[in-house]
């Protein structure tokens, strides 16, 4: 039911296919994409701070987006994970 891709050094986005992106980049609100709940970012450059593409700040994201997950409607509560309009709980 889950997907975590993790890319190394280097982005790559090239296998999601939604409209989620602008010049190349997430769109995205401290990684979470309002716009497609269920879909959320770790890792980037500036995703949240200066520290979010570094070792040192990831780990701070990365807790702030479990609760964000952790937090939202599950499938059996009638929720698909990428359905458009579906709230997410706020990070």
């Amino acid at each position: 039911a889950n997907v975590v891709w993790c890319t190394g050094f280097q982005s790559g986005f090239d296998w999601v296919d939604l409209p989620v992106f602008s010049g190349g980049d997430p769109v995205h609100e401290s990684g979470i994409a309002r716009d497609f709940p269920g879909l959320y970012f770790v890792g980037l450059f500036f995703l949240h701070a200066l520290s979010s593409g570094m070792i040192h700040g990831v780990g701070r994201d990365a807790r702030r987006i479990a609760r964000a997950i952790a937090g939202r409607p599950s499938r059996a509560e009638g929720r698909s994970p990428l359905a458009r309009g579906a709230s997410t709980a706020p990070a």
